[in-house]
């Protein structure tokens, strides 16, 4: 007997495709809200969002015929392609077949962090063979743009040192790459 491995993968980003019909004739049964356009106009209005390189928003609510809302779309997406098809038949009318992918804006989290830092102790003079340094705890906001190794060379002078602040707040960072704006972290920090 042979075993099937199946993986499960992060979602990934909505895919939709669709075919319209545009019209080159004003049909009796149809409405038209601003006043009948031929297919291109509407052509140029996708060539325009193929090339503007913007996203838009895509819309689309399915309802009975009594007016009951089956289901709707509502997404953000850029259009990836389209082809027009000629069909015979189809008369003086064009075949649009769009392909539209979900598009997420992209942005860095923020999150605080607390830094444990030790405050030196003035030295009398002549200095005492040992001094004592007191813990005291500092908190840290982090920004948009930070990262450990960047508070890390902020506090201790060196980059490399980010590991220390990642293990006295395990609790708070799953991984020591990523870090959020406006969470808190603490570390012991020897000055």
């Amino acid at each position: 007997m042979k075993e099937k491995l199946i993986l499960l993968r992060h979602l990934g980003l909505t895919e939709v495709s669709f075919e319209i019909l545009l019209p080159n004739v004003k049909y009796p049964f149809a409405v038209y809200k601003n006043g009948f356009q031929p297919a291109k106009y509407f052509l140029e209005e996708i060539e325009k969002l193929k090339t503007g390189q913007k996203p838009f928003q895509f819309i689309v609510s399915r309802k009975t015929p009594n007016n009951k809302i089956l289901f709707g779309t509502n997404m953000n997406v850029t259009l990836e392609e389209y082809t027009i098809k000629e069909e015979a038949g189809e008369e003086f009318d064009v075949k649009v077949s769009i392909k539209l992918k979900q598009y997420k804006e992209y942005s860095t989290k923020t999150m605080k962090i607390t830094i444990k830092q030790y405050k030196p102790v003035a030295i009398p003079t002549p200095p005492p063979r040992q001094t004592s340094n007191a813990p005291t705890t500092r908190t840290y906001t982090v920004k948009k743009g930070d990262c450990l190794w960047k508070i890390a060379k902020k506090y201790y002078g060196n980059g490399n040192q980010y590991m220390k602040i990642y293990n006295a707040n395990k609790d708070k960072i799953k991984k020591p790459r990523l870090i959020y704006p406006r969470a808190s972290i603490c570390n012991t920090i020897r000055w």
